[in-house]
């Protein structure tokens, strides 16, 4: 059961975009002069260790349609052969987190020798919730130097998945289109 459960976090890794507590940050070295870049390339080398989107190609694929798009509307032209200004590395992480909380309810009584009131007893109940938080990155390498020169995350708790493939496409797109946002930065 708690593999089908993981299975079904990764297939939804993007379905987190309806949660309003999705948080978004981002990373850049200033000393880069980002309007030099035009075009990009998607990145051919080995997945990131423990990339939670290697064995689901099919999410993999929404993102990287999402990535396109809005790199597209920002003006950068995909290189398919050659050489590109910049590099994009998509990976994703998932983390299972458990939190508990504790409820008390105390008991009263007639204080010592039957005069006022005083706290006696009570109980307590402990609820222990297990959820899974999925973080999604996309990072933009420098070709020439092979160096990370941003990086654009969103982290939130997994949902439902989605069966309906467009409203899917259109969670992604929302995801991507926030994490990209903030890129290229403006100068300083």
């Amino acid at each position: 059961m708690k593999i089908l459960v993981k299975l079904s976090a990764i297939l939804v890794l993007i379905s987190f975009v309806g949660c309003s507590s999705i948080s978004y940050h981002n990373d850049y070295d200033p000393s880069i002069d980002f309007a030099r870049y035009k075009t990009y390339q998607w990145y051919s080398g080995d997945h990131v260790e423990g990339d939670a989107l290697v064995g689901y190609p099919l999410v993999q694929k929404r993102l990287i349609n999402s990535v396109d798009r809005v790199l597209t509307e920002k003006g950068y032209t995909e290189i398919k052969e050659g050489e590109a200004d910049f590099v994009v590395i998509l990976h994703a992480g998932l983390k299972e987190h458990t939190k508990m909380n504790t409820y008390g309810y105390g008991g009263y009584g007639y204080g010592r020798y039957g005069y006022g009131w005083s706290g006696t007893g009570g109980m307590a109940t402990t609820d222990v919730i297990t959820y899974d938080e999925a973080t999604l990155v996309i990072d933009i390498a420098n070709v020439l130097n092979k160096e990370l020169v941003w990086r654009g995350t969103a982290t939130g708790i997994v949902g439902s998945p989605e069966d309906d493939q467009a409203k899917a496409q259109a969670k992604a797109d929302d995801v991507v289109g926030n994490i990209l946002s903030t890129f290229p930065p403006e100068k300083e």
